[in-house]
C-alpha cells in the first residue's frame, strides 16, 4: 500500500506544514519573495523599459517594496510578536533598518554592473536584493517587530 494512502502520512504532512507556517523566518522569506517580485518588476519597468538610471530605479523600487513588506511583516510574519498597530514610528524604524539592506543592494548592483555587464541590470538588481535579506530579517526582528515592555 502506498504511503500517501495512510492517514498518518497526511497528519504528519499537515503538522509539518503548520510548523512551517508558524515559523516567522519562513513567513519573512515569503513576504520578502513577494517584495522581491514587486521590486524587480518596478526596477525592470524603470531601468530597462523607461531607461532610467539603475541606482534611481533601485531606490524607487525599494520604496514600493519596503512599504508592502512592512505591512505584510507586521500583520503576518511577526503577528505573534508585535503588540502594537501599524504606525509611522515602527514604519520609520523598518525603513531605516532596510536602508542598510538597500545600501548592500546598491553596492552589489553597481559592482555587478561595473565588473560584469552593464546590460544585465535586472539580474544585478535581483542579486542585490537577495544580498540584504538575512541582514534585513535580523535587524527587523531585533529593532522593529519586538514586543514592547
Amino acid at each position: 500500500m502506498p504511503p500517501w494512502s495512510d492517514n498518518c502520512f497526511f497528519r504528519n504532512c499537515r503538522g509539518k506544514i503548520e510548523e512551517l507556517y508558524e515559523n516567522s523566518f519562513l513567513r519573512f522569506l515569503f513576504v520578502g519573495a513577494l517584495g522581491t517580485v514587486v521590486n524587480i518588476l518596478i526596477f525592470f519597468i524603470l531601468a530597462d523599459t523607461l531607461h532610467f538610471d539603475a541606482t534611481f530605479s533601485s531606490v524607487v523600487a525599494f520604496l514600493f517594496a519596503v512599504t508592502q513588506n512592512y505591512i505584510l511583516n507586521h500583520v503576518w510574519s511577526f503577528k505573534n510578536i508585535v503588540n502594537f498597530q501599524v504606525n509611522r514610528k515602527s514604519y520609520f524604524k523598518y525603513v531605516c533598518v532596510n536602508i542598510f539592506g538597500l545600501l548592500i543592494n546598491l553596492l552589489v548592483l553597481n559592482l555587478i554592473l561595473l565588473w560584469f555587464n552593464p546590460a544585465i541590470k535586472t539580474e544585478a538588481q535581483l542579486f542585490g536584493v537577495l544580498s540584504g535579506t538575512l541582514f534585513n530579517f535580523i535587524l527587523s526582528r531585533m529593532y522593529v517587530f519586538k514586543k514592547n515592555p
